[in-house]
């Protein structure tokens, strides 16, 4: 147990002392793994990798993400990203051109091989082009991350250099298995999805290929829409111009009977006035002739209403029938004061 002891304690030690390398101190450069295959190193500092050249913890000058947990740019500058034909290794020292098929390359970093269907199994890079029944190799690799609550997932990978459609099984090329088949792993399925029921399906990144005749369908709406809408304001349009046709019309036509009231109530006047120098004149006459001058309605805009209301209305309105009678009736009196004062001036006195 005391034997135990120790060696933990140094194990612990041990640990501390790596955990705490700095900038320029010893440190061995074999990567270190995890179960998600995430890599790490000795110098465990998120701006430091080990350097295999000196053995001693340098800066980190690349990335492949354009984020790294725990980086703090206030402490140091984020590195930069490789871009085109390199790549930027597991210990981010700096970026590094690709290499050609066959060349050693990472695990699962396919994107440190050249061409465009290079794919890197087991540490080596191939050519994803082997045919229908030709050779082929597999890549297995296991996964373990970890859920909301703290449990590990198990995941195993399994690639392989087969075409599009084909897949590698026991070491030849086969052909993809179709929707609604038995399926272990995703890349038996054309669809390249493999449900959790072991059966092969579209995977939820499937584009849904839209039938012609809906996007006809969707024309048709469209200009349907179109269409009604234009109806809708020319409809709207025609029954606008005519309200404003009629209150036009309606203003010139009471424009007109207005005026033919206007020179029928001057002719009136004009007939007073020829006799108003043969008689006395009397409040009731002058209040008659105000009276008419008062119920005329002057239109001062195309709407008959707004006119109508805007116009003085005295107490007693008179219509025109009643001016007219009025009129005659005051032109009757004057004519009989006038031939009174006749017969008088030509009258001999009985007394004489």
């Amino acid at each position: 147990m005391r034997t135990l002891s120790i060696i933990s304690n140094i194990v612990i030690f041990s640990v501390t002392s790596i955990s705490a390398l700095k900038y320029g101190q010893l440190c061995d450069s074999t990567p270190l793994y995890r179960e998600s295959w995430q890599y790490d190193d000795s110098c465990d500092d998120v701006y430091l990798f080990c350097d295999p050249a000196s053995n001693t913890c340098n800066y980190k000058a690349c990335s492949n993400t354009d984020y790294i947990a725990g980086w703090d740019t206030n402490v140091r500058e984020f590195p930069v990203r490789c871009t085109g034909s390199t790549f930027c290794p597991d210990n981010r020292s700096k970026c590094e051109p690709q290499v050609s098929v066959g060349s050693r390359c990472e695990v699962q970093r396919d994107d440190e091989c050249s061409g465009s269907d290079s794919i890197c199994l087991n540490s080596t890079c191939f050519i994803k082009g082997a045919p229908l029944g030709g050779n082929c190799g597999t890549d297995i690799s296991t996964y373990t991350s970890y859920d909301a609550a703290g449990d590990s997932i198990q995941q195993t990978i399994i690639r392989d250099n087969c075409t599009d459609g084909t897949w590698c099984s026991n070491f030849l090329c086969i052909q993809s298995k179709e929707l609604d088949a038995a399926c272990d792993q995703d890349r038996e399925c054309l669809s390249g999805t493999c449900s959790n029921n072991g059966i092969c399906i579209n995977g939820p990144d499937v584009f849904h290929k839209i039938a012609n005749w809906l996007w006809g369908v969707l024309a048709t709406a469209i200009v349907l829409f179109v269409v009604l809408v234009l109806c809708l304001l020319w409809i709207l349009h025609r029954y606008q111009s005519k309200q404003e046709h009629a209150k036009i019309v309606q203003f010139f036509g009471d424009n007109e009977e207005f005026s033919k009231y206007a020179m029928l109530n001057e002719d009136d006047s004009s007939s007073y006035h020829d006799s108003d120098s043969l008689r006395v004149p009397t409040p009731f006459s002058n209040q008659q002739l105000n009276d008419s001058r008062h119920s005329l309605v002057y239109l001062t805009t195309p709407d008959y209403n707004t006119s109508h209301s805007l116009t003085f209305k005295p107490k007693n309105n008179a219509s025109s029938t009643g001016l007219n009678t009025m009129t005659q009736n005051s032109r009757a009196s004057s004519t009989n004061n006038v031939s009174n004062l006749f017969t008088r001036a030509h009258t001999p006195d009985p007394q004489q």
